[in-house]
């Protein structure tokens, strides 16, 4: 259970990431390359290096994500190295100087450098004593609404997980902060369909919005959203 899990997540990891649309797929056949940057009900409004320009949703076929790979053997030395974190966890609180952030984890909770390692965009990556619970954050700047990163959010994770399905959404405040929490299951079909369901919460601050995401296996979703609330519940900003 504890490899087959700590595999599931390293497969689900570039879905935390940011939510830079890198290429849209329309059904006339052509691509455009850029960044989304609002979200309406009939379109999508898309940073383009000629400009912005209004996408109809019903002309889009497919929005591809770029994907942060994790380091391979032979990599070339010039590929930058991952952004040093100063963190400390003592006991149950963990403290992310370099994000500016706290939050309390239950009694042995670990650091998990094998997920942090995955991606420069994750500021915290911790882990349940039996690798079955998995928590990340990930800031990212962002100068749109809540509403439009929470639609490109679940567009994001549509395209990677085969059944995607919301299963609930919310208003919450943490930190001073209204923002939303998602809860979603799908199936990772680079783990032979695996049933997973995650928790997320975005939480949105001035220029940029910080995401929350806990993940693992659809039969232990029930028992562990406890402990995902309660860990998010905790988390406040630092001086």
């Amino acid at each position: 259970m504890r490899k087959i899990a700590l595999f599931l997540v390293l497969g689900w990891i570039s879905t935390c990431l940011v939510v830079r649309a890198e290429e849209i797929q329309l059904k006339d056949g052509n691509k455009i390359t850029g960044k989304i940057i609002a979200v309406n009900e009939d379109a999508f409004q898309i940073k383009t290096p000629y400009g912005n320009i209004m996408v109809p949703r019903s002309d889009i076929i497919s929005i591809s994500f770029p994907e942060n790979q994790p380091g391979k053997e032979g990599a070339s030395a010039d590929e930058p190295a991952l952004p040093k974190i100063d963190e400390t966890l003592q006991g149950t609180s963990y403290t992310n100087r370099t994000a500016k952030f706290q939050v309390t984890v239950p009694a042995g909770w670990m650091i998990s450098d094998a997920l942090r390692k995955q991606s420069k965009d994750i500021v915290a990556a911790l882990e349940s004593p039996d690798k079955t619970l998995f928590f990340m954050a990930t800031p990212e700047k962002f100068a749109g609404t809540l509403t439009t990163y929470r639609v490109l959010a679940e567009t994001q994770y549509q395209a990677k997980f085969k059944d995607y399905e919301k299963t609930a959404e919310s208003s919450v405040h943490i930190d001073g902060r209204d923002g939303i929490r998602l809860i979603w299951r799908g199936k990772n079909t680079q783990a032979n369909n695996a049933a997973l369901q995650s928790v997320i919460y975005i939480i949105p601050y001035e220029g940029r919005m910080v995401r929350l995401s806990f993940l693992t296996l659809e039969p232990l979703f029930n028992d562990a959203l406890p402990i995902f609330d309660k860990i998010a519940a905790s988390f406040h900003s630092t001086p």
